[in-house]
């Protein structure tokens, strides 16, 4: 298999496109730069970036460690901490357009479907989690649910980004996680 002649985020997206969990475009950026950067060690070893990528590893083994940086937070956060990230997220969906409603999701911003968009259950909307060590976290806004987790930074930025990435699942732009052909 010969590497593909596209740049690295479309490479990176690519890959992230075959996973359930959503990444934000910074994490994809992120993930590019990484491969660039092996890339970059493999030619200084005097490799073909084409010989030394032939299979794609490069390009999974970056796509994979910057994800898991997002997937656990290395330290718990703390209650205030988690308060000020889901009110930044009530804001950037707001920002977005979108409609913050109730959810029985424990610390959970539940968000209302958008009309033309995809539904899920009887409720039909989203829900968006984040805990003291987890990721954020996408599910159906409902008591039982799976959940898909969205990597992105737990900051004000990364809660704008997970704010655009739920907006693009309810207006079914952005591939629906909980499909399953998926």
């Amino acid at each position: 298999m010969t590497t593909p002649t596209i740049d690295s985020p479309t490479r990176i997206q690519r890959i992230y496109d075959g996973h359930a969990g959503l990444y934000a475009p910074s994490v994809v950026t992120e993930a590019a730069a990484l491969l660039d950067a092996y890339l970059a060690t493999a030619d200084q070893h005097g490799l073909d970036q084409k010989v030394a990528d032939s299979d794609g590893w490069l390009a999974l083994a970056a796509a994979e460690a910057v994800a898991r940086k997002y997937g656990r937070p290395a330290t718990e956060r703390t209650s205030a901490e988690l308060y000020q990230l889901l009110n930044h997220l009530r804001a950037a969906l707001a920002a977005e357009g979108l409609e913050a409603v109730a959810t029985p999701v424990r610390m959970g911003v539940g968000i209302a479907p958008v009309p033309g968009g995809p539904t899920w259950g009887t409720v039909g909307g989203l829900a968006v989690a984040l805990y003291t060590d987890s990721s954020w976290e996408l599910m159906t806004n409902s008591v039982r649910t799976t959940s898909h987790t969205i990597h992105a930074p737990a900051t004000k930025a990364g809660a704008a980004e997970v704010a655009q990435l739920v907006h693009g699942v309810l207006r079914g732009d952005v591939a629906d996680p909980f499909s399953r052909n998926r």
